[in-house]
């Protein structure tokens, strides 16, 4: 809401001026990634993103209410490089981003994770687990952190005996009140926003 305020006073970019999305081929994308003030997004579906992910990347399932989180959790003071399994889609998160205020996707990776892994550049993954399988942890583990990163409202309604309630946009902030040397686990209703929170967990050294 802080930014659209401040757009409301200057009034909104026009379309026009703002620049057009640009393929990249792997080496130029992550040789941009690596310069000041830019940023990765990876759209794909958070299976996807889970199985294999250029690391660091902030992750916004396209498919998971994207315009909503991303207005909320990308920074606006970097340009965004996008990740997404087609060319179509990267330009349907950059529309998406815009109507939300988030006018800095500039570019794509051409040919996807695909291209990128081809090129060996380095990828990283993060494991989903079942709810059997996290339910066996909990229980012989004491070490275990279990993070829902539901609404306060969805937490109150119900919750696995335990968890401790960390909303995923506010882990942009709050992610210091968790310890990256303990295992962690994060649910939430879909896989959306546990993906999304893990993207900034991961960002921060989780």
């Amino acid at each position: 809401f802080g930014r659209c305020s401040e757009i409301n006073r200057r009034g909104p970019a026009l379309l026009c001026d703002l620049p057009v999305l640009e393929e990249l081929t792997p080496r130029r994308f992550a040789e941009l990634r690596d310069e000041p003030g830019h940023a990765v997004l990876d759209v794909r579906s958070y299976a996807a993103y889970s199985g294999m992910h250029i690391p660091g990347a902030w992750h916004i399932d396209l498919n998971g209410n994207f315009p909503t989180f991303a207005g909320w959790v990308l920074p606006g003071d970097r340009d965004m490089l996008v990740v997404a399994d087609s060319h179509e889609d990267a330009l349907a998160a950059v529309a998406w981003a815009r109507r939300v205020g988030c006018d800095r996707l500039v570019a794509s990776l051409d040919g996807g994770m695909a291209a990128w892994a081809t090129a060996g550049l380095r990828t990283a993954a993060l494991p989903l687990v079942s709810a059997q399988e996290l339910y066996e942890r909990l229980q012989t583990s004491s070490a275990v952190v279990l993070v829902d990163v539901r609404t306060p409202q969805e937490f109150a309604a119900g919750h696995i005996e335990g968890a401790r309630n960390l909303p995923a946009p506010d882990l942009r902030g709050r992610w210091r009140e968790l310890d990256p040397g303990r295992p962690t686990y994060l649910t939430c209703s879909s896989g959306n926003r546990s993906s999304l929170a893990a993207s900034i967990l991961e960002a921060h050294g989780f």
